[in-house]
This record gives C-alpha cells, structure tokens and sequence, in this order.
C-alpha cells in the first residue's frame, strides 16, 4: 500500500426522512471527508446520472472498512425490517445487508457497523438489532472534529487511554518461620539488571542507577524485560550515561528480537560516529548470561556541567502562555535536530519514537538524541504510543512507516511546544490559530508535516529549512 493510502473507508448509511435530515447528514459526511481526512462515500455524491443503486450500494458495503449507521425514525424501520414497500429507498436495501451481516458474524458486524446519533437525535431512533442498549453508540454533540472525537479513534484504532504496558508478575513467596540469625553487614546490592539505587555491574564497569528516567516493560510474549535507565558510572571518568538493557527470561523468537536489536543499535551507532553532532555517543555494549546492555553517553552541558534537560523540559504547562521569542527558538533547535534525523534517513533508517524526554538539549539549544528509538527495531502496530505518535503507527493503521513517521513527531513536538499541547485529533487546528506570532512558512509546515496521509507531508530537510526561519 501507499505510504498515503491510510485512511480508512467508510460507508454512511442513511434514510432520507425530512430536507433536514438529510441536510445534516451532508454536512456530517463532509466534514468527515473535507476536514477528518476520512474516506468516507455518500450516495448524494454519486447522484451524476441513472445507476443500477443496488449494484452500487452493494459495492460501496463490501470496500467500507466501516459502516456508518445514521440513526433516525425511518432508518430504524428500514433496519429492522419494518420499513414501507415505499418509504426506506436504499436504507431498505442497506438494512436487509446489515442484517445479512449480522447473521453471518455479530462480533465483526459490531466492530464494523457503528450506530451514530447526529445533533438533535436520541438513541430511540438506533435500530434494535444494533443493540441501543448493550452496544457502544457514537453521539456526533456538534458538526466539528471535537464532535466527531469519538469516532474518529474507532477509524484509526486510537484509544482515549492507551493498555498500559504489562510489569513483570511476582508470585506471593511463602514465608518460613522466622530464624534470627547474626552476621555480619552485607555489602551493597549488585547485579546486572537496572533498579533504582542499585549499583549494577555491566561488563567491567559499575553503573549506579538513577530513578528519574527508569522505565521497564516486558515485551508482547512475556519472555524478554526491556528497561531503560540513566547512570552514573561508578569510578573515573564518573559520567553519566544511558543504559538499554534487555533480559532474556525464555527464549522465543520475540525474545530474541529483542535482544538482536540492541546489536543492530550497536552497529548502526557505530556507522553513524563523526558524521555530525546530535547523534548519540556510544561508549559499548555487554552481554552477560540472558542480560544485553546498550551503554550511550548522557552528555554533560558545557556551560554548567550538568547533565543535560531533555527537550521535555521546555514544554508548556496546559494553560501557560508560550513567549513567542522562545519558541521561535526552540523551532530552530528542531531544525537542527531535523538535519541529524536526515543523516539516519540516509542510511535507510527511521528513529520512530521521537519524544521530548528521549531528546536532550545543551544549554546553547543543540539537540542530541538520547538513542536511537525504534530504528533498530521491526514495525509492530500501536508502536510509539504517546501524545505524538504518527497514524501509520496506531493499532489499525495500514500504513508503513519510515522518514515521513518522523516528520510527523517533529512537527508533532513543535506544535506542542509553541501552542502549549500535542496535536490531539486526525486534523488538529491549523497551528497559527493558537499560536499567531509563527512564521508563516514556519507554521505551513507544521500544518503540513502533520497531515494523517504520510505522501502530503514535506521531506524532512524541507521541514527543516521552514523551522529555521
């Protein structure tokens, strides 16, 4: 498929019951199309000449990816089979299909025929056999993507709150009868694997783990930990560095991907060394038993000796008012950051998982990558959830990824920094509606870079050129 072909499409169904009805159905179904970004069909659109409506409607339900059931007196007739030989027209023929397809399979009718109350209509007015009362319904409160919020992560598989990752299950341990018994101090906790305080012996280093940027996440199958760590190594030089680490617990093929991708993210950090600041510093990798370890450098700022904030720093709080000074400095940081994602593109590689917490920034504004994010690793729908994940990366997506993913992340990170919140819907507000003190071919790029059809978005050096200023 197409890197633009990724929205879903999507099937209104409907019955003329009054001018006003269907007025609002119209102006539903262009939003969704015009403004969502929404594949979505309309027999109105088609009304050029005389057609055989049966052949066409039985065409456009067997593309839709989705159904879209437009509640309404008539229509719930027409569904239930309670319709006039005279009154329903192609609800009638729409209703006896929805009830083929329910008969066929009810849990993929339900996944794809979603009941929809336009503004002024009441779930009285959804079928029965699409189950009012048990069945998720989509009520549309206003003509507007806010309205349409709801249905809009049904299209691209985007839950309001993302399945937190899984933690690795620790049985209950049966104590014996207690026995007190005197020795002497023990020395302090070492072991390979990254805790919180914890010194860990890594190859021939020590590392002590600190707790701010600790994150642990056992992977699909259960057989591999991944966690993630900034330290402090143990003894000269006395650095800061980052640590990726997995822990092979069972050997299965999940397992052993995870592992094999910290040695690609070894042998692509090492091409990559001298070709230019803002890619990550390798320092070496270990392998000990079942434990793999990635160590990069967490780099100092030159100016104050401290390790380096991340970008996540500088994002707003909900409300705050963005300096436009600042922000217009902050896109130039982004620029920059954008040349280095180009020099990964160059090698057939995209990072994937840009986030303000994985890039670090010295006090003069230089971005550096905290690592490599997923370049290293297979796609897997739902990757890189977040508040800046791309639409080809969501659960439902049929899209692929690649350079154009972080185009969108970039452009996904400085509409959060200069508006004071991430691009929350499939088409957000043009980014000078919130933020009007931005170049305006500053701003033209973030808008386009964040188009859901990755095809439409600019290439990332041009994105680059527009952010400078």
């Amino acid at each position: 498929m197409d890197p633009g072909e990724t929205s879903p499409r999507v099937y209104i169904s409907y019955s003329r019951d009054s001018d006003e009805h269907t007025r609002l159905v119209l102006e539903f179904s262009g939003l969704l199309r015009s403004e969502a970004g929404i594949d979505a069909h309309l027999d109105r659109w088609y009304d050029d000449g005389r057609r055989d409506w049966t052949a066409w409607v039985l065409d456009q339900v067997g593309q839709a990816d989705f159904i879209l059931a437009i509640a309404s007196p008539e229509y719930k007739k027409a569904v239930d089979g309670r319709a006039s030989s005279t009154s329903a027209g192609l609800a009638e023929i729409e209703g006896a299909l929805i009830r083929n397809s329910y008969g066929r399979n009810v849990d993929g009718a339900t996944r794809r025929i979603l009941p929809v109350i336009l503004p002024g209509g009441t779930t009285d007015e959804i079928p029965d056999l699409l189950r009012p009362a048990s069945a998720t319904n989509y009520v549309v409160p206003e003509l507007t993507l806010e309205g349409i919020r709801s249905l809009a992560r049904v299209f691209y598989g985007s839950p309001a709150y993302p399945l937190p990752s899984q933690g690795s299950f620790l049985p209950p341990v049966t104590m014996p009868d207690r026995i007190f018994v005197s020795v002497a101090e023990a020395p302090p906790l070492r072991a390979p694997s990254l805790t919180a305080g914890v010194e860990a012996e890594i190859g021939e280093d020590r590392y002590l783990v600190h707790g701010d940027f600790l994150v642990k996440r056992t992977i699909a199958d259960g057989a591999a930990v991944e966690r993630r760590a900034r330290a402090l190594r143990v003894g000269p030089p006395h650095e800061q560095v980052w640590l990726r680490q997995v822990e092979v617990r069972q050997r299965t093929p999940r397992a052993k991907a995870a592992i094999m991708s910290l040695g690609r993210e070894h042998d692509l950090l090492a091409a990559l060394d001298g070709k230019g600041s803002g890619m990550p510093s390798l320092i070496g990798r270990s392998s000990d038993g079942g434990v793999g370890t990635l160590i990069t450098r967490w780099p100092t700022d030159r100016s104050s000796g401290r390790p380096c904030d991340t970008l996540a720093a500088f994002l707003p709080e909900p409300g705050e008012f963005v300096d436009p000074l600042r922000a217009l400095g902050l896109l130039r940081d982004l620029a920059r950051l954008c040349r280095t994602l180009a020099r990964l593109h160059g090698v057939r590689r995209a990072h994937r998982l840009l986030e303000p917490d994985g890039i670090l920034r010295f006090d003069d504004g230089t971005l550096v990558l905290r690592d490599l994010g997923l370049a290293a690793v297979e796609y897997e729908p739902g990757e890189a959830e977040g508040y800046h994940q791309a639409p080809e990366q969501r659960r439902r997506s049929s899209g692929r990824v690649g350079p154009w993913t972080d185009v969108y992340q970039v452009a996904a990170m400085a509409y959060h920094l200069t508006t004071g919140h991430p691009p929350r819907s499939p088409v957000p507000l043009p980014v000078s509606a919130l933020a009007p003190g931005l170049p305006p071919d500053a701003a033209a790029a973030i808008d386009a870079a964040l188009r859901p059809e990755p095809a439409l978005r600019p290439d990332i050096r041009v994105l680059a050129t527009a952010l400078a200023g």
